[in-house]
């Protein structure tokens, strides 16, 4: 991808706000996370543009921005041509009154030649959100463009006429959004890329639903179905706010090493209490990073808290049973569930990158396995129903085995996998 492109825009539909922050903003985000480092802004409303460049953002802090000045009226490709970089043979061209799915725009930059992004299949509980995009026999005129600077000089006029008039005569591809892969590896599920222009005021809370559904993780297990609906409520809210997904990240750790503390010392009622909290508190930080486009590479060491706070539950329990003498065995059973989630982890991972998605994702089985398997989330439960039933030792014990059969299900479909991709290598997700 070019490391350079051409934003349009223009007040007030580009700093129309969703989910905390302006279309505008949450482009050039999208744009950083896309891997380009400049961004050649044209605008007719040049000041309020700028003052919104003015704020302060970490999360676009690599993009560099340049703001030039234009005539009001439809965009002209001659204005994009003033703009238009002289080392630059291709660029991205994308107006900022839109929300575009990052897959889109990397996608429509790795194109051959020049191209412009259609939608021949929008659902039909999206229609009213994109009706105001124009339409061509290709699908809807979604906004992005990738043009070449040859192209962008031999044409005249606005450029929406121009993108129509080269998909009328096939100097333009048109690359369709619905050919797109709905399989995406990192939320483990099926999702349509997406993308709309500026929302109406009543056409808002449609918009903020789709970002927000956008954010959703598959394939989830029992415990998750139930948390998947309460993040999602608090992140409506918390997208609002300039919570950031590492403040709650550090949130989530002190709640979840208090409950460490508590297990400990016996307390197992508040302990469990507050590892449920965790449980709906762990998923926010991801769904703010995603719904507000704050992801980051140290966001990636949020995983690696989280097996550590969950290794600090068990062997804090592990300890009170032992100490406690009501369970003599605590430390032996505490190391056949670490061995078995250490395995388990071994072997999803192992999976992930021979088959290009999890293991979950892989069968009927699999994910009817998924839904009851041994993880975090359920051992808490069954502690929890333990302790409330007077019997938290047998829950203990029953969640050890629960691990250890996990790993034992999941091992003939891992071990097919890695033959299967020693043979053929790896296969496309």
């Amino acid at each position: 991808m070019t490391g350079e492109c051409i934003v349009l825009a223009d007040a007030p539909d580009a700093l129309i706000k969703l989910c905390g922050i302006s279309l505008l903003e949450r482009l050039l985000r999208t744009l950083q996370r896309c891997g380009i480092k400049t961004a050649l802004i044209s605008s007719s409303t040049p000041e309020p543009i700028a003052a919104e460049l003015a704020r302060p953002s970490w999360a676009r802090a690599e993009l560099e921005c340049e703001v030039h000045g234009r005539a009001t009226g439809p965009v002209m490709l001659e204005q994009i041509v003033d703009v238009w970089p002289s080392r630059a043979e291709r660029l991205l061209i994308v107006p900022a009154d839109s929300v575009i799915d990052q897959r889109l725009l990397r996608t429509l930059a790795s194109s051959d030649g020049s191209a412009v992004l259609v939608d021949s299949a929008v659902p039909a509980r999206f229609n009213s959100l994109v009706a105001s995009a124009q339409s061509t026999k290709y699908g809807k005129l979604c906004g992005p463009a990738f043009l070449g600077k040859d192209w962008a000089r031999s044409r005249t006029g606005s450029l929406h006429d121009a993108l129509r008039a080269g998909l009328a005569d096939r100097t333009l591809v048109a690359a369709d959004v619905a050919a797109e892969p709905l399989y995406y590896a990192p939320l483990n599920r099926k999702l349509k890329p997406y993308w709309f222009p500026a929302p109406s005021p009543d056409r808002t809370k449609l918009a903020k639903q789709v970002l927000l559904d956008s954010a959703q993780k598959g394939t989830l297990d029992f415990p998750a179905t139930v948390h998947g609906p309460i993040e999602t409520f608090l992140i409506s809210y918390l997208c609002e706010t300039r919570i950031t997904p590492n403040q709650l990240t550090i949130f989530t750790n002190i709640v979840a090493w208090s409950g460490t503390i508590l297990l400990a010392i016996g307390w197992l009622g508040w302990g469990l209490g507050l590892a449920l909290i965790v449980g709906v508190l762990d998923g926010l930080d991801g769904k703010q990073a995603r719904v507000k486009v704050e992801t980051s590479k140290g966001g990636k060491l949020e995983h690696w808290f989280d097996a550590i706070f969950e290794v600090s539950w068990w062997i804090a329990i592990a300890y009170h049973f032992q100490q406690s003498g009501q369970l003599a065995d605590a430390f032996r059973y505490l190391a056949w569930l670490l061995v078995a989630q250490a395995v388990d982890g071994i072997l999803k991972s192992g999976v992930r990158f021979a088959a290009g998605r999890s293991i979950e994702e892989l069968g009927t089985f699999e994910r009817f396995l998924h839904f009851f398997s041994g993880r975090r989330n359920a051992f808490v439960w069954l502690l929890t129903i333990g302790f409330l039933l007077g019997a938290p030792t047998r829950a203990f014990v029953f969640m050890t085995w629960l691990a250890v059969a996990t790993v034992i299900l999941h091992l003939p479909r891992a071990i097919a996998v890695f033959l299967r991709f020693r043979k053929a290598g790896r296969p496309q997700p």
